[in-house]
């Protein structure tokens, strides 16, 4: 024995051996803090891997199946440095295979893939007891309702809420799709003063009210909450500021908006009789058409809506109309004289009125009066200006400012045909 003892050989394999066990029990494990005969690789060792994630194999777009685990644990039995490795890597797979099953309540087991074949891998549990049911979808409007809406800041109110979006898509077996009566997200209002939006979980209940654990896609809506002031509507009446352009005579000033919402406290609202008054400015508006006008906010109102309406604008454009055969009357004439017509020899001219259509309409030609003062004029061809009257609310012109008359004295006049008559005679009697 101290031969064997003193042989440098033997000594030296019993070093090189042990220094190969713990480097590979320090290398092959380096996170394992246990001691022991289990730290050696060689060594058969047991660990419990828990939360190990199921993952289930079926149809999941025509199918729905209850009763498979999220997670389970895995008890890893083995050589020790391979089952510390497993256990830390976590590379396995836990799967739930439903492929072959019909629809149904079965006892599956659950199996265990991608993990070396030294190692003895135990699931806990074996099996999972699941129900497999076709999968039906629908559709579910969200209702919104309100909490604490007494609590709300004096003088606000809670209007209808808008939901993003309007409706979910319950998922689950028919039985449990069936039983669904409607969606509800519940929205606390308390001291609420302004606009305000929440993304909110929803929630199914059948027509007894009792709360259902049924998948929702998506699980929470976006709710927006709008706050406003206590309300009332009020008439409206349009009232013309401004001066028209010239050439413009308004025919219709009309809105189909006929009432507008005012925000308010309810004492304001209680007090104010209306109507709202819409001024519309008319010197800015030159022709017929749609225009958009502000409605103003009432002094101790909070707001109204619409902001804006619009109202249609009608213009009557001045137009022309003209009416011949007007007759010249002569004004101041002296009996002792005669006057012919030279321009224009008709003694009539043609008046041409501009004004509004239902203006002009009423207008006559006996209405019209064309008149040339004479007096004191004397005998010879003699410009005489015009003047001419009418209707009033019309522009009258004439189709010459002045006119050209011959005038005569009366005994020139008579004289010359004797004269003439004694020259005839005087040639008669020569022949």
């Amino acid at each position: 024995m101290d031969n064997f003892m003193d042989n440098r050989w033997i000594l030296r394999g019993i070093a090189l051996l042990v220094t190969l066990l713990l480097f590979m029990s320090v290398n092959l494990v380096p996170q394992s803090s246990s001691s022991g005969l289990g730290d050696i690789p060689f060594v058969n060792n047991k660990e419990l891997v828990r939360d190990v994630p199921v993952t289930p194999i079926y149809d999941q777009r025509n199918l729905i199946v209850t009763g498979i685990p999220k997670n389970v644990s895995v008890q890893l039995d083995g050589p020790n440095s391979i089952v510390k490795t497993a256990e830390m890597k976590k590379d396995f797979e836990v799967y739930l295979d439903l492929t072959s099953y019909a629809l149904g309540t079965y006892d599956v087991p659950l199996k265990i893939r991608n993990i070396s074949d030294k190692i003895k891998a135990t699931i806990k549990p074996r099996t999972v007891r699941v129900t497999i049911n076709e999968k039906i979808e629908k559709a579910v409007s969200v209702n919104v309702v309100y909490l604490n809406e007494k609590n709300i800041k004096h003088g606000y109110k809670a209007e209808n809420a808008l939901v993003k979006p309007g409706s979910v898509t319950i998922i689950g077996s028919s039985n449990e799709v069936s039983q669904v009566a409607y969606a509800r997200v519940y929205v606390d209002v308390t001291d609420a003063n302004q606009t305000f939006s929440q993304v909110l979980p929803v929630k199914l209940y059948n027509k007894r009210g009792t709360l259902l654990s049924v998948y929702t896609q998506p699980k929470k809506v976006e709710v927006t909450v709008p706050i406003v002031s206590e309300s009332a509507n009020y008439p409206i009446t349009l009232v013309q500021t401004g001066t028209l352009m010239e050439g413009l005579k308004l025919s219709s000033l009309t809105s189909k908006v006929n009432e507008i919402k005012i925000y308010a406290s309810k004492d304001w609202l209680d007090k104010f009789k209306g109507p709202i008054e819409v001024p519309v400015d008319l010197s800015s508006i030159n022709q017929s058409g749609t225009y958009e006008v502000n409605i103003p906010t009432p002094d101790g109102a909070f707001r109204v809506d619409p902001g804006t309406i619009n109202i249609d604008v009608s213009f009557d454009e001045e137009i022309e109309k003209s009416f011949s055969n007007i007759p010249i009357n002569l004004v101041g004439e002296d009996d002792q004289l005669t006057y012919k017509f030279i321009k224009p020899s008709t003694g009539k001219l043609i008046v041409t009125a501009k004004g509004f259509k239902d203006d002009l309409d009423a207008i006559k030609a006996s209405d019209l009066q064309i008149t040339a003062k004479v007096n004191g004029l004397d005998p010879g061809t003699r410009d005489v200006a015009l003047s001419i009257t009418g209707p009033k609310g019309v522009m009258y012109s004439l189709e010459f400012d002045k006119i050209s008359t011959e005038i005569a004295d009366k005994k020139s006049a008579q004289t010359e045909p004797d004269e003439n008559s004694d020259e005839g005679d005087v040639g008669q009697s020569s022949n």
